[in-house]
């Protein structure tokens, strides 16, 4: 018996948004077509080694069990989201969507989600949702990282709507305006890095997370006493380093469970479209939200649409921001005292 057209219509167009899957060792990647859903593997697997071997110093184990990477391919903004379950140091389940162009995909809301599962793997908990969402910033391309430096500069231009950092760094949700956050924290998380390296950097959010930060800026910082000096080199860095940018990344929010269990998603608050151009936020996603394209999806792509350039070598680290030197200290006039009875002496 042949099928009515109607429901034969209906088959047709489940089937094909069906997509096609490819697996490799660490992410099983659901996209439009076999081709690129082929692609997002291999770049996946190429970011996971670079992005850990950047942050880390070294690759990071397979997974026990391969991460969910949904694509969905659309006409217009790019952003991302990966949700986490941690149960006391462990890491029970990742997962992940992207969606987007093919090309800033691939060139950065990919790397962005990456970024956020190398410093799962190295946390095994949340982590300030500055130094997350920072971090990942900076591991996008140029242009992503461009129009945050861009963007932070209007910011700190803006009475009354910059977040200070003592106040930004014990952040674990994101603020009503979340542009600030992403935009402070990739800049700080750029500024500190480039006085010292990746890895300073996670032990500085490791030692601040535990209540003290002006003990972690002390330790880890030392041309700094406390937070408040650190802001204040880090805003004058960014006035003395003004330089032309390009333009923004997009991401997601959070829920921690009050069980031992904590869910952390990566994709905040939707903002309010005030002006074009505006930034779009890769990250961290909401509870029970999916992320909204941005445009209609693109149904048929040409056969060349997916061509793209192979991944990009690793970066060459160069400093952006001025390294400065620590004051010398001052001395005063020598004093001089008994010799000790017992024990060393000078």
């Amino acid at each position: 018996m042949a099928l009515r057209p109607s429901i034969a219509v209906v088959l047709v167009g489940a089937m094909a948004s069906l997509g096609a899957s490819y697996r490799t060792p660490n992410f099983i990647v659901e996209a439009p077509d076999s081709a690129f859903a082929e692609q997002i593997g291999k770049y996946a697997e190429y970011y996971r080694k670079q992005k850990a071997v950047e942050w880390l110093g070294q690759e990071m184990p397979t997974w026990g069990r391969p991460c969910p990477l949904r694509v969905s391919v659309t006409g217009g903004g790019s952003g991302g989201a990966t949700e986490f379950q941690f149960d006391n140091g462990r890491i029970l389940t990742i997962s992940m969507h992207i969606e987007g162009t093919p090309d800033r995909l691939l060139a950065s809301v990919l790397p962005h989600e990456i970024t956020h599962t190398v410093l799962a793997y190295h946390f095994r908990t949340p982590i300030p949702r500055w130094a997350d969402e920072g971090s990942s910033v900076l591991s996008e391309d140029d242009r992503e990282r461009a129009l945050h430096d861009r963007t932070v500069k209007q910011i700190l231009g803006t009475p009354g709507r910059s977040i200070a950092l003592r106040r930004l760094f014990a952040l674990m949700q994101y603020p009503n305006d979340v542009m600030v956050l992403y935009a402070e924290g990739y800049s700080v998380t750029n500024f500190l890095v480039s006085q010292s390296s990746r890895q300073v950097f996670l032990a500085f959010v490791a030692q601040g997370m535990q209540g003290d930060w002006d003990a972690a800026v002390r330790k880890h910082y030392r041309s700094y006493r406390n937070v408040d000096e650190l802001e204040g080199a880090w805003v004058k860095a960014l006035r003395y380093n003004l330089q032309p940018t390009a333009q923004l990344a997009s991401t997601g929010s959070s829920r921690e469970g009050s069980t031992r269990v904590v869910v952390r998603q990566t994709a905040p608050p939707s903002q309010p479209i005030l002006e074009a151009p505006q930034p779009v936020y890769r990250g961290q996603m909401p509870d029970d939200t999916e992320p909204r394209p941005t445009a209609r999806p693109v149904s048929a792509p040409r056969p060349d649409y997916y061509r793209v350039p192979p991944p990009p070598p690793p970066r060459v680290e160069r400093d952006e921001f001025p390294r400065i030197p620590p004051a010398m200290p001052q001395l005063g006039a020598p004093q001089y005292a008994p010799r000790s009875p017992v024990g060393y002496s000078p």
